[in-house]
């Protein structure tokens, strides 16, 4: 019997605490980098480096810097940080750097990075500015499908893994 109750117990839980993907995900622009969204950082692109590793010290704290949360209910499911920094290819039009981008795995595939993209382009355009980022393998069609484009060979980053520098410059 304990058992039953024990299992009824979790399941109303589970039903009560925990956010299903397909939830409707909200966009919003954080005041300041949270512990959520360290530990999505973290887990998600830092994984076996020491937790601090997620942190940006001379960037996250800075005015110019903005960070992104997407959120099912209260649940942090996705985040992206940009700031002002210079094309590291040259490109004097590309003056802001989209970087510690990450959603759940739970919550990939339903567009959540192609929204959180498109907000940081639309935020991009009020500053006349491009946005140039250091893109995963895995992250480049999902970048390209908002119109950046690859502008490097490929690279390794220690302890992280291959990338491309890729470019996004509004056209209109």
């Amino acid at each position: 019997m304990a058992s039953v109750i024990h299992a009824a117990f979790v399941r109303r839980l589970f039903k009560r605490f925990m956010v299903k993907p397909n939830a409707p995900v909200a966009l919003c622009l954080l005041e300041d980098v949270t512990p959520a969204l360290l530990d999505l950082r973290h887990r998600l692109l830092r994984k076996g480096q020491p937790p601090e590793s997620a942190s940006y010290p001379d960037v996250d704290p800075l005015p110019t810097t903005k960070h992104l949360g997407a959120f099912a209910a209260e649940r942090l499911v996705g985040c992206a940080t940009m700031q002002a920094d210079p094309s590291s290819t040259g490109n004097p039009t590309c003056r802001l750097r989209i970087r510690g981008m990450a959603v759940d795995p739970a919550w990939q595939g339903q567009g959540i990075g192609t929204r959180m993209v498109q907000q940081l382009q639309q935020w991009a355009r009020k500053e006349n500015s491009g946005i140039w980022c250091n893109a995963r393998i895995l992250a480049v069609p999902m970048y390209a499908r908002c119109g950046f484009e690859i502008t490097s060979e490929e690279f390794d980053m220690p302890l992280i893994g291959p990338h491309y520098n890729m470019e996004w410059n509004d056209a209109s």
